[in-house]
């Protein structure tokens, strides 16, 4: 047999397997992706911190709100609510759009305001009416309210507390 004849079945060898490709160090292309994954990550977070903060006005008017529901149990407490619940409402209000813009509404244009942020017609058309009526009316008119439109009235609060855009 000729060894030099190309063809030979003579000149055959074993198939040598590649080496396999190292995890270690990655590509490039690796660096970056984790780099942008990294910052996008960090933007997000960075972003829900923020969101978080800017609502801690929210935060706190819904849990003096909760303190206010739990003095609907007594006589005493129902009347003190609807002298504190115009208040609270006024400071949420300010805290989320500003004194320049909300601390000289009153009356109409106030449940207005409140209707419009609030995306509802509850203060204008329904239980929220009595938001503008409870820091002027005497104790007696205050204790003729019924408990269902208190009951109303802080629903509709809460719900505008939750709800509204600032």
């Amino acid at each position: 047999m000729n060894m030099s004849d190309p063809g030979s079945l003579e000149n055959l060898h074993d198939i040598i397997a590649p080496l396999p490709v190292a995890w270690f160090p990655p590509a490039p292309g690796w660096y970056a992706l984790g780099l942008s994954l990294l910052l996008l990550f960090s933007w997000f977070s960075a972003q829900r911190y923020l969101a978080w903060k800017r609502d801690t006005y929210r935060r706190e008017a819904l849990i003096e709100l909760d303190k206010l529901e739990k003095g609907l149990a007594d006589s005493a407490g129902y009347k003190q609510i609807l002298v504190q619940l115009p208040q609270l409402v006024k400071r949420t209000a300010i805290a989320a759009y500003g004194r320049s813009r909300v601390a000289s509404l009153d009356g109409v244009d106030w449940l207005t305001f409140l209707d419009k942020t609030g995306s509802t017609d509850v203060f204008t058309g329904g239980e929220g009416k009595l938001l503008s009526d409870c820091p002027y009316q005497s104790p007696a008119k205050l204790a003729a309210f019924s408990r269902e439109q208190v009951t109303g009235l802080l629903r509709a609060v809460h719900l505008w507390i939750n709800k509204h855009q600032a």
